[in-house]
């Protein structure tokens, strides 16, 4: 759990990324429009960013996709502004 040091500032900018990440990809992105927010080319490259991430992927049929609210808040927190 990450500890922050002006949580109204961290909370506002969680909520702005997951309503900006809500409209573009809905609830759940898949790794593809993970490449395409992180700038990824690669899908190898993007997998292994989102595991160096932390951010956990559910299994969804065949496909493994993430919580829109979790990537949200784990870019937010990897900014540094934390």
């Amino acid at each position: 759990m990450a500890v922050y040091h002006n949580s109204s500032a961290i909370a506002n900018e969680i909520r702005a990324k997951r309503n900006i990440l809500r409209e573009r990809y809905g609830g759940m992105m898949t790794l593809t429009d993970l490449m395409e927010e992180l700038g990824y080319g690669s899908r190898i490259s993007a997998r292994k960013a989102v595991v160096a991430m932390g951010i956990p992927a559910t299994q969804v049929g065949r496909m493994k996709k993430y919580d829109t609210d979790v990537v949200a808040r784990r870019l937010v927190e990897l900014r540094g502004m934390c």
